[in-house]
Order: structure tokens, then C-alpha cells, then sequence
């Protein structure tokens, strides 16, 4: 896919047709490319919900640890179903995935919202069986009465001992 076939696909994820917008959507996912993935992660500011949408979608299949961190900001998009798609897909990058979502954790300037999403993509992530006592204790945090004080020490926390020697599983 050269650079217009890219800017083209784009575009057509603003397309008021469905079926267009999901052919432009799977013609960047087949691509994935360096220079797609960057288009894509672009548009996951775009003051269009619907283009939000299509672009964490199409990050989401692609499944590339480079669009991990801005998944993650799209966790907290103002739009529910624009934040869920994404927590998927950060949620399917494993390793990437789980360190992502701690980081996006320790900014204790999010939304309550972010923290249900964020609950949602370390339950996803837990479901692949790696460091399940460690997404545990932080997945506690955000189901306490104040998660916006305790998750971003407790993801602190984790992110440490996911970075350090010896980490249990």
C-alpha cells in the first residue's frame, strides 16, 4: 500500500457508509505497515467519533506494540465505545499491552470512566495467564472506593516488579 492508497483508506474511515468504512479499515489492517500504523494512530484524535472508532479498531487487529500507548490514551476518549475498542486492543498485546495500561495507570489525572476501561483491558489481559497475581492487586485497586489514589500506586508498584528480575507470574 503506497502513500495515497494510505491517505485514501483514511479518509474513507469518515465515510457515512458502513460497509465503506470497514473496507478502508480491513485494506489498512491487511497492509500493516510502519507507515499505516502511524496514519492510523493519528486519526485516534480526529474530532470524529465514528473516525475514533475505525481507528482504534483497526489498531486493535493489527495487534502492533507500537500503537500500545496510544490505545491507551484512547482509553479515556470522551466516547465509551471508542474506549472499549481500544482496552481490546491493548488488551491482545500481551507484554506491551499490560505495561501500557499500568503506565496510563500511574497519571493520576484520569477520568473514572479510564478506570473501568483500564479494569476491563487487565481483565482481558489476565485471561492470557501471564503475571495474574500482579494484575490482581491492581485490578483490586480499581475496584476500591478511591482508585483514582490507590490505582496509580498500585500500577506503579507493578510496573516495577514487572520491569524487575525474578517477577512471579
Amino acid at each position: 500500500m503506497n502513500s495515497n492508497e494510505i491517505k485514501l483508506a483514511v479518509k474513507q474511515l469518515a465515510s457515512a457508509d458502513g460497509v465503506d468504512r470497514e473496507k478502508a479499515r480491513q485494506s489498512l489492517v491487511d497492509a500493516n505497515s510502519h507507515e499505516v500504523i502511524q496514519a492510523v494512530i493519528a486519526e485516534l484524535v480526529d474530532p470524529r467519533r465514528q473516525v475514533r472508532w475505525e481507528a482504534a479498531k483497526a489498531l486493535s487487529q493489527i495487534a502492533e506494540p507500537i500503537a500500545a500507548l496510544p490505545l491507551v490514551h484512547a482509553m479515556d476518549d470522551e466516547d465509551h465505545d471508542v474506549a472499549w475498542v481500544a482496552a481490546e486492543g491493548v488488551a491482545e498485546m500481551g507484554e506491551a499491552g499490560l505495561e501500557a495500561v499500568l503506565s496510563g495507570l500511574t497519571r493520576s489525572s484520569r477520568s473514572g470512566s479510564f478506570y473501568k476501561v483500564a479494569h476491563h483491558a487487565l481483565k482481558q489481559i489476565r485471561k492470557h495467564g501471564r503475571h495474574r497475581q500482579l494484575i490482581a492487586t491492581v485490578m483490586e485497586s480499581l475496584e476500591g472506593v478511591e482508585p483514582r489514589l490507590s490505582a496509580p500506586i498500585a500500577a506503579y508498584h507493578a510496573l516495577q516488579q514487572l520491569r524487575g528480575d525474578g517477577v512471579p507470574s
